[in-house]
């Protein structure tokens, strides 16, 4: 008599439409049951193997997207590497490309990077990233995605003394949605913004969590957080190092994209943006650094030579990506209504309002 996880594969394996059988199923369940009870033998290996392996043609990008990301509790590296391998060499086209954005905004840490860059073996990672350089070879437009740092970017955190301290700054969140809408091939797709910090991620992520957690009610385009070590926020050097990584592995993973880097001038994001344009000027649209410690205008001079431009309000950062044709005229003025009603809140420190209101007329109708 055969146990139940036997019947569950031998039903799985023959069922004519697996991908309809496998839609809105509890997978890490599903996955958790393979585990085995007790002293019970780990079977997680088969369900990867007939999922990933023997089926992977016969299921739709978004539940393989579900399967990789409930095997993330797979503890041998080579089961689990030749399994993410094999999800890769079944997927082409539309299917390829929606597999790698569904995967890249899971919600935690398992996403694409992560996967990629972390869990799988060295080879079959050459292998996967060979695999994505083909699939990127084919297509003819650079979809842009938006890679966006947080502290004194998205909040007021350390250097900026106009804001209440961990307040979210006015009109970001209208800037990274217009951002969004206006360049991106699909408006909304989950995985086109990505936030790269120096946050440590922490002991079982915790820290990540959190940051992602906090971001989550600000009503933010779907988006995935990379972020650094406790080694690499001692220096501006370490933390830089970190960002840089962390770009390249977004290059790596989107080739057939182009980026916007938004920063700002308080932890070397103007020099981590500015080289990431000497690295890779095709694939870089633009670095925007919100200025939040009185940059000089001799240095804006020389870091926009360098393909960085700097903005005080987020009115100014809309108006530049217009420039840009990244954003519309009409949102531009979005964003800059976003920015005058988050002005005449709590969230300005005394004797800064009517200073900052001038500055986004200003920015704003900027040529």
């Amino acid at each position: 008599m055969t146990d139940a996880r036997s019947r569950i594969l031998a039903t799985l394996a023959r069922a004519d439409d697996l991908d309809a059988v496998l839609t809105g199923f509890d997978l890490d369940r599903l996955m958790r049951a393979f585990d085995g009870p007790l002293l019970a033998r780990d079977r997680r290996a088969e369900l990867a193997a007939l999922l990933c392996l023997d089926r992977a043609r016969d299921l739709s990008a978004a539940v393989l997207a579900d399967v990789v990301h409930a095997m993330r509790s797979l503890r041998n590296r080579g089961t689990f590497s030749g399994s993410i391998r094999g999800v890769f060499d079944s997927l082409e086209g539309e299917e390829f490309r929606d597999f790698k954005y569904l995967l890249n905004a899971t919600g935690d840490r398992h996403d694409l990077e992560h996967v990629v860059f972390e869990r799988l073996t060295f080879v079959d990672r050459h292998h996967v990233l060979r695999r994505i350089r083909e699939e990127a070879a084919g297509l003819e437009h650079h979809e842009l995605r938006i890679l966006s740092d947080i502290d004194d970017t998205v909040k007021a955190m350390l250097h900026d003394r106009r804001f209440v301290r961990g307040s979210v700054y006015p009109g970001v969140v209208a800037f990274l949605r217009e951002l969004d809408d206006g360049a991106a091939a699909e408006p909304g797709r989950p995985g086109d913004l990505t936030f790269v910090t120096a946050r440590p991620e922490g002991p079982r992520d915790l820290i990540a969590q959190y940051t992602r957690d906090a971001l989550e009610p600000l009503g933010l385009p779907p988006h995935t957080v990379l972020g650094g070590s406790f080694l690499n926020i001692a220096t501006k050097a370490s933390i830089a190092a970190r960002k840089l990584q962390n770009f390249e592995h977004e290059r790596q993973l989107f080739p057939e994209c182009r980026y916007v880097f938004v920063g700002d001038s308080g932890q070397a994001d103007p020099q981590v943006g500015a080289a990431m344009v000497a690295r890779a000027p095709e694939f870089v649209a633009r670095v925007l650094i919100h200025d939040v410690t009185g940059v000089a205008a001799d240095r804006r001079e020389r870091w926009s030579q360098q393909g960085v431009s700097t903005f005080q309000t987020y009115s100014g950062a809309a108006r530049i990506a217009h420039g840009l044709g990244l954003v519309s005229e009409a949102g531009v003025a979005r964003v800059h209504a976003a920015v005058l009603e988050g002005l005449d809140s709590d969230v300005v420190k005394p004797g800064h309002r009517d200073a900052l209101v001038a500055t986004a007329e200003r920015e704003v109708q900027a040529a």
